[in-house]
């Protein structure tokens, strides 16, 4: 079983492969705004490190957003254009969730205009809907979870990096779900301004 990991949805640029549930050759950087150059490049260069050819990967996990709305359609176009000259199957997870798979986390996305996409986590698992809020919104969700740790894009708050295993975290959550079954139809997750004025309690 080979399969590719990518996320191309926020900060990052992170590419691994797999090969029986082990890790054989992975690329994780700052890729903000670049994803749509790089992503290919990068992902053929771990194939070639990887000695596999596209044809032969037999699943995919990609991030289908919040986050970027280039970057996460990014990592989709290549899932699609691969699903269309191979067998692979193709995986998504939340961008949010990744970021969230271990521990207690309150996962976050730069929106712009002083907003971030927000979701809180128990090891993995969503304890709040993904949700689009103010700074203001954001330190209030903070206080209702004081045990959470703020993880993310945190360079929208002004505040320090804390890095994050992406490529690992995804395909962890990638096991847990199923295969899309129409790659044809697949949409990036948008979270609209209206999510906002919603309660998250």
């Amino acid at each position: 079983m080979t399969t590719i990991v990518m996320d191309t949805s926020n900060q990052y640029l992170a590419v691994g492969i797999y090969q029986d549930g082990q890790l054989i050759a992975n690329k994780q950087m700052i890729g903000s705004k670049r994803q749509s150059e790089e992503a290919i490049p990068v992902l053929n260069a771990l194939c070639e490190e990887a000695h596999i050819e596209l044809r032969d990967v037999d699943e995919m996990i990609i991030t289908k957003g919040p986050g970027s709305y280039t970057g996460v359609r990014v990592a989709m176009t290549i899932a699609k254009t691969l699903a269309v000259i191979s067998n692979v199957k193709i995986k998504t997870i939340s961008s949010l969730a990744a970021y969230g798979a271990d521990g207690k986390k309150i996962a976050i996305i730069d929106a712009r205009s002083k907003k971030v996409f927000a979701c809180v986590y128990e090891d993995g698992q969503p304890l709040t809907k993904e949700m689009l809020l103010t700074h203001e919104e954001l330190a209030a969700l903070q206080e209702k979870y004081p045990d959470y740790a703020l993880v993310g894009e945190l360079k929208a708050l002004d505040l320090p990096n804390v890095d994050v295993d992406l490529v690992r975290a995804i395909y962890d959550l990638g096991q847990q779900v199923k295969p899309i079954e129409q790659v044809d139809l697949l949409v990036p997750t948008y979270i609209k301004d209206v999510e906002a004025k919603k309660k998250w309690y």
